[in-house]
């Protein structure tokens, strides 16, 4: 339709789909006693029943690619694409996820935005003062300030924050995509910026509300006799409200879906399924609260879980779980997996082809690979999973391939090292990477790179194959072994680069020593002061090593700061160089990630409900401080 061609337009250079997922207040929280019958005729309520200035803890916020959670005490988490909050952002009363943007409300009533600001929706108005509740959309944020007044910023090619100079008395605001709801005292609701489907027309005569909603280009609302009506577009049904027996309590309004909570927890979605996003998983159960995205919703469980479902492309449907200690990571292009001391298999970052999406049968694990886009896990059984980007079978296992010791994950294929010592590759083929040389032998250690693939024979010789040009098919070598190379321990062949480990922990690279454009970045220039290493990590553009004292070194490009180890990095047992990210697992199983985190790669997944901070110092009777802490 032509309507949306300027925002197909914007998105593409966004570099990203994103929509809304603009979850609010909902007018009830808790569960209340029983399930009255729906009445057959609405009735109105003279005084209604405002909604409360701020839900209580904790809460889930589903937005256009990401996802927020706040715990019991106050602390933000926040997965999926775009989600860094800031680190001196403290503990929060409420968070609200745009499309690309995130805007929370500190305990002293400050907002605080962050993420995609084109049009200034991230930038706080100076003089804003005390809020009590926020709400981003889709270009543009609003905020209602303690006096009942609704102050709107960032893009207002709809008028939608031009705020009607007559609203007074306000309870609540709502950010859509191009257009703003508020909730009024009386239990009006205003509604203004585009009309294009008649989303700011809101049901007038006696009828009254306690809660409302503004999606992509519709509205929903819970009016005071707990019916949700909902207005505007509604190509895919998202304003076809369904019969229930029960009063609602909630409704949140998405892209093209819409989802509500009825008074005994019980989830209804309705509109666009295309991502499963209105399927509502049989074992939800009961739930407390919900948010609707835009191609995902989650929901808070009477059991204390989060539970998301939908559009995942960025992992935003992916409630985090706690790795514990690590035993292994593995990085590829914008995603990364680690496994845990349990033989559990983590997966966090890009899911664009469902590389992070683990196996729920895949059970425990010995050993993870990541390529660029697509992950493969040796199980205990010894017989290898993939999952993730198939166009090239990449991730489709040969049937004769029984055991395997080892696994690696290049770009668009994947090399295995079965029990016999034999390499097997399989996938895109165009330049010889999967073509196993015959006269290769055994081999103890394989990586498979960009286009290329090495292999260290029993011998500690090295063997390389595929592709020995870069992308503009300039000659590099990374496939050429050096001559004077000798005996080496360990190989890792990166994008367009190579790097080996001698016996005595010299660390020598070759090939590709450029960025994209042309310029020396430096990935193949080990450097002179390096020393002895005991590890060697190639990655996009640039390169890590672990030093025999257990420090990490990394050089080449620093566009993302992939480069920048930081310099509290405790003693490290293992390094994983991605394409545009490095992370390190520490003494101890700790996991440390650094660089690229545009897709959420270097964000060590956590519980989101767990409390993660230590609280304020508790002081005895007896005068001496004792640090609470706690955990759910």
């Amino acid at each position: 339709m032509i309507r949306y061609g300027w925002a197909i337009s914007l998105l593409v250079c966004l570099g990203t789909v994103f929509g809304l997922g603009a979850a609010q207040l909902w007018a009830t929280t808790g569960l209340p006693a029983g399930n009255a019958a729906q009445p057959a005729s609405v009735a109105y309520a003279t005084t209604p029943v405002l909604p409360a200035s701020l839900p209580a803890l904790p809460v889930v916020e589903a937005g256009g690619t990401h996802t927020c959670v706040i715990n019991g005490v106050g602390q933000l988490s926040c997965w999926g694409l775009p989600s860094d909050q800031p680190t001196d952002l403290g503990l929060v009363t409420q968070v609200s996820a745009g499309s690309a943007h995130t805007c929370a409300l500190t305990k002293t009533g400050e907002v605080r935005c962050w993420g995609w600001d084109a049009d200034g929706q991230a930038s706080v108005p100076g003089e804003l003062g005390i809020v009590t509740q926020v709400s981003a959309g889709g270009l543009h944020t609003c905020a209602l300030v303690k006096t009942g007044e609704v102050r709107c910023w960032g893009n207002n090619d709809d008028g939608q924050t031009t705020v009607p100079p007559d609203l007074s008395s306000v309870t609540q605001v709502s950010a859509g995509w191009g257009h703003t709801c508020a909730l009024m005292s009386s239990g009006v609701i205003r509604c203004w910026g585009a009309n294009d489907d008649g989303q700011t027309i809101a049901p007038g005569g006696y009828e009254r509300f306690t809660q409302v909603s503004a999606g992509w280009y519709h509205t929903c609302a819970v009016t005071t006799t707990g019916e949700v009506r909902c207005w505007g577009a509604n190509d895919d049904g998202q304003t076809t409200v369904p019969r229930t027996l029960g009063r609602f309590t909630q409704v949140n309004a998405g892209w093209y879906h819409t989802c509500a909570l009825t008074s005994g927890g019980l989830v209804l979605c309705w509109g666009q399924n295309t991502h499963a996003q209105t399927t509502v998983p049989s074992e939800v159960g009961r739930a407390t609260q919900l948010s609707a995205g835009w191609g995902h919703t989650c929901v808070l469980t009477v059991n204390g879980a989060v539970r998301c479902w939908g559009y995942n492309a960025y992992g935003q449907a992916h409630v985090p779980a706690d790795i514990g200690d690590a035993v292994q990571v593995s990085t590829g292009w914008g995603h990364t997996c680690a496994l845990s001391g349990t033989g559990v298999a983590h997966c966090w970052g890009e899911n664009i082809a469902a590389q992070t999406t683990v196996p729920r049968d895949l059970g425990p694990v010995t050993a993870m690979t990541t390529g660029w886009f697509h992950t493969c896990a040796i199980p205990d059984s010894g017989h290898l999973r993939c999952w993730g980007d198939n166009k090239d079978d990449q991730t489709t296992i040969p049937p004769d391939l029984g055991t395997v010791t080892q696994v690696s994950a290049g770009s668009e294929h994947t090399c295995g090292l079965t029990s016999s010592g034999d390499v097997r590759c399989w996938g895109y083929n165009w330049e010889g990477q999967a073509t196993v040389p015959r006269d290769l032998g055994l081999v103890i250690q394989i990586s498979a790179g960009g286009y290329h693939t090495c292999a260290v024979t029993s011998n500690g010789t090295l063997r390389c194959w595929g592709s020995n040009t870069d992308w503009r098919d300039q000659p590099l070598g990374q496939a050429t072994v050096p001559a004077d190379l000798g005996m080496i321990t360990q190989v890792s062949a990166g994008s367009y680069h190579t790097c080996a480990l001698a016996d005595e922990g010299l660390v020598r690279c070759w090939g590709n020593n450029v960025d994209w454009e042309g310029k020396l970045a430096g990935q193949a220039t080990v450097p002179p002061d390096l020393g002895p290493a005991t590890q060697i990590s190639a990655g996009g553009l640039h390169s890590c090593a672990l030093t025999s004292d257990g420090a990490v070194r990394c050089w080449g490009s620093d566009d993302h700061g992939q480069v920048d180890v930081p310099a509290d990095l405790a003693p490290a047992t293992q390094i994983s160089a991605g394409h545009g990210h490095t992370c390190a697992l520490l003494e101890g199983g700790t996991l440390r990630c650094w660089g690229d985190n545009r897709s959420g790669q270097t964000r060590i997944p956590r519980d989101p409900l767990k409390v993660r901070l230590y609280l304020p110092t508790v002081y005895g009777f007896s005068g001496s401080p004792a640090a609470a802490s706690a955990s759910r």
